[in-house]
């Protein structure tokens, strides 16, 4: 996650304005966030950036206090801004990875959008390990993100090409119910994609396999609208 920190860096604040002019987006943020248990009291944002799903968690979840960990200093900067008056809700530099700073056993729910895709693949074994150690028992792990249908190396035709189907669809869809901008965003993540360069889309399942292999006690997939973004809701629970 770490190779992404200075590009997510250089984007800045200016990442919500973008963002919220995409409704699906807006729409899965949503669904991620009706999958909390409405019990929660302390929540973890994993690359809470500027603070986006962090805003809608509080509104779902008024009296819980809410920590985001994100690797870019900038995005952090931006989000302590955006919830100075807020006392419940604190931000920190970090890794999902590493989370070394936070005891087991600290939250009732981890949440995370669009943050996830950023591991390198080797460390998606270690970074369920520490998602699972700072979940209570019987806490959730919720995850939005976007995902591809083909894995393999880089360089690979057959996964080069569903990544570009799939990055090419979602360029269209932006321009044609979300804004410009929105789209060339997505234009321009492209070479990183296709590289996997701070930007690495993996199959639901390669998720959820390491999360039960972590120990998680169930791991499920929620398809969401449009099918052509191919992006999906994960969540996980921790044995009680």
């Amino acid at each position: 996650m770490s190779e992404s920190t200075t590009h997510w860096n250089d984007v800045g604040i200016d990442y919500d304005k973008v963002l919220n002019t995409d409704e699906s987006n807006v729409k899965l943020l949503a669904a991620a966030v009706g999958l909390l248990p409405p019990d929660t009291k302390d929540l973890l944002d994993i690359g809470a950036g500027t603070g986006r799903l962090t805003s809608l968690v509080r509104k779902a979840l008024p009296d819980a206090t809410i920590l985001g960990v994100d690797p870019a200093p900038t995005m952090v900067e931006a989000a302590e801004i955006k919830f100075a008056d807020d006392p419940k809700v604190s931000f920190a530099g970090g890794l999902v990875e590493d989370l070394s700073f936070i005891p087991d056993n600290s939250f009732d729910a981890v949440i995370s959008s669009f943050a996830l895709h950023h591991l390198e693949l080797d460390t998606y074994k270690q970074a369920a390990a520490e998602l699972f150690r700072v979940l209570r028992p019987g806490g959730r792990f919720v995850n939005a993100d976007q995902f591809c249908r083909v894995m393999g190396p880089a360089g690979s035709p057959e996964r080069a090409k569903d990544v570009l189907d799939l990055l090419t669809a979602k360029a269209k869809h932006y321009l044609e119910h979300a804004s410009f901008e929105r789209m060339l965003l997505q234009i321009d993540l492209l070479p990183r994609f296709m590289r996997e360069d701070g930007e690495i889309l993996t199959t639901p399942e390669f998720w959820t396999e390491k999360l039960l292999s972590a120990g998680f006690a169930s791991a499920h997939i929620v398809e969401t609208p449009p099918a052509e973004l191919y992006n999906r809701v994960i969540w996980a629970v921790k044995p009680s």
